[in-house]
């Protein structure tokens, strides 16, 4: 496919080279050596928003000729019948080109124009153009009035990401989440796809281009008509990468990708922010004590013969969403007599919309089980294991036994606010290839303001290895943690 969009580009340039010397009538062609020069490289890569790109050819004869640079994009869809239009970029021989595009593969050409004739030849070249953002890890914070991310990558961090690429601007309130949201496009029908993030404080809401840092929306332009009452609790990727869910004050919105988030169906429903993503979303209404799914925009009641999830007189406090192989849901509720439940739910499509049964089995978790009063909770993508944080102590339970493992106890002072385990790729096959498997770990500490985050490697049981030194540091407090490996997300566990 790029060998086709290279091959029409190149017939566009071929086209606009032969317009240049195309006879009128008896119009006589001089016959014209091609310029001889050399400097000119078949391919160059360069970093936009941080390199110049400068190439200083030579050219015999130079001052028989003017020059000029053009960068084509080849990030469009041949079919849909537009034309990509050549950017200027420099008009003497030698360029030095800050670069501003947006990362992609482009076509360099190189116009070499003879005075005398006003003829011009056409030299090519691949370009291609990266970015920092591309990859790393996004931490999304808050100081207490503001929402930002801090940037770590290879070779370096961009602290405040957000205001960093956006006029100094922040997102209003405290974190809450953010999101990888592959596939987004701006208008429903453009063919230039990106990956986002997508991120709600507890006051705001946008959405952000990884390529570019750019802010697309924000939380007054997402919606056909905003909320009267906005108050944002929960913002989700569903496995229908069409789709954009968030959840504000127990309504959920639906985006269509490209679209804006449209007003929720007219129901009884006042869905808790706690929700889980796997075949579909698994969703918990709070004034009928039920489980509900949403596929696509279509809210579906738990199946009839899963009454252990129907009227529950419970309310969940936890909820885990594997898609992919491991197609598991695991949700945790807090019963009015104080006890916890853990029930385990089948994550394939089938049974969670509605289909059959969803449920699996289910456990009684006693009421003074150290899960039933902690204060952040984190699944494990590969087995039924559950990690949950006391002040600034991790423990290690699983669904089989209940049992509680300490792992690891930090600083005094220190509080976990995130515990998430990072798995990239989503593994959707056996065969897929995992390059990034840690479980997260963030904590805060309010007598310096500033946050660790620590990087774990978990066991064949689940355990968690040791670390002497928290892999990242910074001000704030990290409340939700991305990782962007070639412009692509994790999805959140």
């Amino acid at each position: 496919m790029k060998r086709l969009i290279y091959i029409y580009i190149l017939g566009i340039i071929t086209l606009l080279n032969y317009s240049c010397i195309k006879n009128r009538g008896n119009d006589f062609i001089p016959e014209l050596a091609k310029p001889t020069i050399s400097g000119f490289e078949n391919t160059y890569t360069t970093f936009t928003r941080r390199d110049v790109l400068s190439i200083s050819p030579t050219v015999k004869d130079e001052s028989l000729y003017d020059f000029s640079w053009r960068v084509y994009s080849t990030n469009f869809v041949v079919s849909s019948g537009v034309i990509p239009t050549g950017d200027l970029i420099g008009s003497t021989k030698d360029l030095n080109y800050t670069v501003l595009l947006n990362p992609g593969p482009y076509i360099l050409t190189f116009n070499v124009t003879h005075k005398q004739t006003g003829i011009t030849q056409i030299f090519t070249s691949k370009l291609n153009v990266s970015t920092l953002t591309m990859n790393g890890w996004y931490l999304l914070k808050n100081d207490g009035l503001k929402t930002d991310f801090d940037f770590i990558h290879s070779t370096g961090r961009i602290d405040n990401w957000m205001a960093f690429h956006n006029d100094g601007k922040s997102m209003k309130g405290q974190s809450i989440r953010s999101v990888f949201a592959g596939s987004f496009k701006t208008s429903p029908v453009s063919t230039d796809l990106f990956g986002a993030l997508a991120v709600i404080s507890d006051q705001d809401a946008a959405i952000f281009r990884i390529d570019n840092g750019k802010m697309i929306l924000n939380a007054d332009n997402m919606f056909f008509t905003k909320p009267a009452v906005f108050k944002p609790q929960n913002i989700l990727q569903p496995q229908n990468d069409q789709f954009i869910r968030l959840i504000n004050d127990g309504k959920v919105y639906s985006m269509n990708k490209g679209a804006l988030f449209t007003n929720p169906p007219v129901s009884n429903y006042n869905m808790s922010p706690l929700v889980g993503c796997a075949g579909t979303d698994v969703m918990f209404d709070l004034n009928s004590k039920s489980m509900v799914t949403v596929d696509g925009v279509n809210f579906v009641p738990v199946h009839s013969l899963a009454t252990t999830l129907k009227n529950m007189n419970a309310e969940p406090i936890w909820v885990g969403g594997y898609p992919g192989v491991r197609a598991i849901v695991l949700e945790l509720f807090r019963r009015t007599t104080g006890e916890g439940y853990l029930a385990k739910m089948f994550g394939t499509y089938g049974p969670l919309a509605g289909y059959s049964n969803p449920f699996i089995e289910g456990k009684t978790v006693t009421q003074t089980h150290g899960i039933m009063s902690a204060d952040v909770i984190g699944g494990n993508y590969d087995s039924d294991y559950i990690y949950y944080a006391k002040a600034n102590k991790i423990y290690l339970t699983d669904f089989t036994s209940l049992s509680e493992n300490l792992q690891v106890t930090l600083d005094a002072g220190d509080q976990v606010t995130c515990i998430q385990h990072v798995k990239y790729p989503v593994p959707n096959a056996g065969n897929i290839v995992v390059t990034t498997d840690y479980l997260v770990i963030a904590a805060y500490s309010s007598a310096t303001g500033k946050y660790k985050v620590w990087l774990h490697k978990i066991n064949s049981i689940g355990a968690i290895q040791a670390l002497t030194q928290p892999t990242f540091e910074g001000v704030g407090k990290v409340t939700s943690v991305n990782y962007i490996e070639n412009g692509i997300g994790n999805r959140f566990y």
